[in-house]
């Protein structure tokens, strides 16, 4: 174990410790911090230890925000990470006694609450980001044998939607009593102010083309291919249209490939991870989120909610989920480039939304989806508040 330099570490008798895969600026670690803001100001003490030592785009604001940080720095490959992440947690836990421990990666949590139940910690929970890979079998018969494992030292996985926990119960064998869904969160306020000033400024320049965007990483899961053709499409058609792609991921030599391919360098900017992103949102004509049947819970799609953005979405089940079937966004079938590009067509001859529609998309959202209300259900999940 590593422990990160200018960080503390500490006893108290309401630590809880929370496993990251790293410190990446975007996802999953995003909202760890905004929770461990929030579970700091209610007299929790969160620890944070990755497993592995890069990216640490976080750790300044994690330090900031006076979070302790810490390393397992495990190896990227090979069996011997399993023991190692088992002793490293068991260590850290008889180091610190935590009351709970939450792993947010899926899979490694089975070795990790078999160091911390070895430790003594008795409650223990994982979060699932993410639909079962239903089609590949391969990668599903793996995790179906790492969730079983870690059954016996689980007191709870913790799915990020409803559609997520259907597939938990319908392909990892789980049951229902051993589920609970908290749905990702955002700070409204926040967001909501911030976009709203970005659209402002916006509005004052010269005239420019019709700007939509998707924030996502740049992986399998995700399908920002589909919205590359589509705005293929919309530009042979003359509309005059710019694509912001937000995020970064192990698919972004591909996608400059694609880009290059279809001669749309001038047309779609892949503007990589950025820590704007509710101004960015501020700054588009409407919000598209290009994803595959295993998407989870976009966070980024409930930004753009409250943004007041027009959205455009793939109609899987994470998406429906979120906007309510359809009610808050444009549904367009999966992996469909012509369907895509005319769902894009129509927001452009709409124009901007009307605020109503944005406030209706802004209640929703405070009514599911706050990051009070996600760190509060963690924290009494895990037996650390009434």
């Amino acid at each position: 174990m590593v422990v990160f330099p200018g960080t503390k570490c500490y006893l108290a008798p309401r630590l809880l410790l929370v496993v990251l895969t790293s410190l990446c600026a975007e996802g999953t670690p995003v909202l760890v911090l905004d929770m461990c803001r929030r579970w700091q100001r209610w007299g929790l003490a969160p620890h944070v230890v990755t497993l592995l030592t890069e990216p640490r785009d976080l750790e300044a604001e994690f330090r900031a925000a006076g979070v302790p940080l810490s390393t397992l720095a495990l190896p990227a490959a090979g069996r011997a990470k399993f023991p190692l992440l088992t002793f490293g947690i068991y260590r850290l836990c008889r180091q610190l006694r935590p009351r709970a421990v939450l792993s947010m990666p899926l899979g490694w949590h089975a070795f990790t609450f078999m160091g911390a139940r070895a430790a003594g910690v008795t409650r223990t929970a994982a979060h699932v980001g993410n639909y079962p890979p239903a089609d590949q079998p391969g990668a599903l018969a793996k995790f179906r044998f790492l969730v079983q494992l870690g059954r016996g030292v689980t007191d709870r996985l913790i799915c990020c939607s409803g559609y997520v926990e259907r597939g938990v119960h319908q392909h990892f064998g789980i049951a229902p009593s051993s589920t609970t869904v908290i749905y990702n969160g955002v700070d409204i306020e926040a967001v909501a102010g911030r976009a709203a000033a970005a659209r402002s400024r916006s509005s004052e320049g010269p005239p420019r083309p019709f700007v939509i965007g998707m924030v996502a990483r740049l992986e399998v899961h995700k399908d920002q291919p589909t919205l590359i053709r589509a705005v293929r499409l919309l530009k042979d058609e003359g509309l005059p249209i710019e694509l912001r792609l937000i995020g970064e991921g192990s698919r972004r030599a591909e996608y400059e490939a694609l880009i290059a391919q279809l001669d749309l360098q001038a047309n779609v900017k892949l503007l990589g991870m950025r820590r704007d992103v509710p101004d960015q949102l501020g700054q588009l004509d409407a919000f598209v989120f290009s994803a595959k049947p295993d998407e989870g819970l976009g966070v980024a799609l409930i930004e753009a909610m409250v943004a007041g953005v027009p959205i455009i979405a793939t109609d899987v089940g994470a998406c429906r989920e979120v906007l309510a079937d359809g009610a808050f966004g444009q549904l367009v079938a999966p992996a469909n480039v012509a369907e895509m590009a005319g769902a894009i067509r129509q927001a452009y001859a709409r124009g901007p939304r009307g605020d109503a529609q944005g406030e209706a998309s802004r209640t929703r959202a405070r009514s599911l989806f706050s990051i009070d209300t996600m760190a509060l259900r963690y924290a009494q999940c895990l037996g650390l508040m009434p």
